[in-house]
């Protein structure tokens, strides 16, 4: 199916692509467009007009300051993964990205596209919480600051209010006591969609966990900050988290019973429970390794 006939819009600054998304009520913004084009194409979404943010650089850089790491939204996933500055602060971040898709996609693709599409199994969305990411909102009446667990409001519904545009994600700088990891289980090797995720992060402390932090995607219509698996995990010596441990079993079982599935296609919802109670399990371990003691 092609796509229908609407209006292209190519703003060359920021205000230009406010000015289009405050006059035009059904319209779409158009970073990678791996999503958005097919969904055109399959009649899934449709629209009167699009905005390509082609020109607009800005939203492609990745800078740091002294305490952050700046991610324009339109960066794609390969430009993230080969960044000094992701794989030097979080470099979880860089490892998921080349999780998502193909190469090829992953050379269009955006994460800001990835986020605002706010699939169910998108899978920047639950390290950028490890990481405590804050999103940039902008819009003709200025900008606002959202925390990345804030943004996800559905599946394909996110707290982006009419006329308001993703900049950036800014990121903290972690330490080299911070240990994260991100894993998903898909149906095939490459390019596969989610069928169950985890993010794990948190820091080591004379042998302690602190700070820990367990989030669970594709599972439910939101990423789910595992409560009960954390307060099982904070705290906890690193010398009894090992293997087939009995505390390690019981924060992967505590972190399968906060979730309630849906059977699809892709996987029952009993099946995603054990496959959540096992990726819990692997990504603490190999979140404990990442971290410098």
């Amino acid at each position: 199916m092609y796509i229908p006939g609407l209006k292209y819009h190519r703003p060359r600054t920021l205000n230009e692509v406010y000015h289009v998304l405050k006059t035009n009520d059904k319209t779409a913004l158009l970073a990678g467009g791996t999503d958005l084009l097919v969904e055109l194409k399959q009649g899934i979404r449709s629209f009167d007009s699009l905005i390509s943010l082609k020109n607009i650089t800005s939203l492609t850089k990745i800078t740091e300051n002294n305490d952050e790491v700046i991610i324009g939204s339109c960066a794609t996933h390969n430009q993230i993964a080969d960044s000094e500055i992701v794989r030097n602060y979080i470099p979880a971040l860089a490892d998921t990205c080349l999780t998502i898709g193909t190469h090829q996609i992953r050379n269009t693709a955006t994460i800001g596209g990835n986020l605002c599409t706010c699939a169910s199994c998108a899978d920047s969305a639950p390290i950028l919480i490890i990481y405590n990411a804050t999103l940039e909102i902008g819009s003709e009446s200025g900008n606002r600051l959202i925390p990345a667990y804030e943004f996800f409001l559905g599946h394909h519904v996110n707290a982006l209010q009419k006329g308001e545009l993703l900049l950036n994600i800014i990121i903290p700088k972690h330490n080299k006591d911070f240990g994260a990891y991100f894993e998903k289980f898909g149906l095939r090797e490459s390019a596969s969609i989610s069928v169950a995720s985890v993010a794990a992060g948190f820091r080591i402390e004379n042998n302690k966990i602190i700070n820990a932090n367990i989030v669970i995607g594709a599972c439910a219509p939101t990423p789910i900050i595992s409560e009960k698996a954390i307060s099982l995990l904070n705290n906890s010596n690193i010398e009894e988290l090992f293997k087939d441990s009995e505390l390690l079993g019981k924060i992967g079982e505590a972190a399968a019973s906060e979730i309630h599935p849906i059977d699809d296609i892709r996987a029952s919802a009993a099946y995603r429970k054990e496959i959540v109670n096992v990726i819990t399990q692997r990504v603490i371990l190999k979140a404990i390794s990442k971290v410098n003691k």
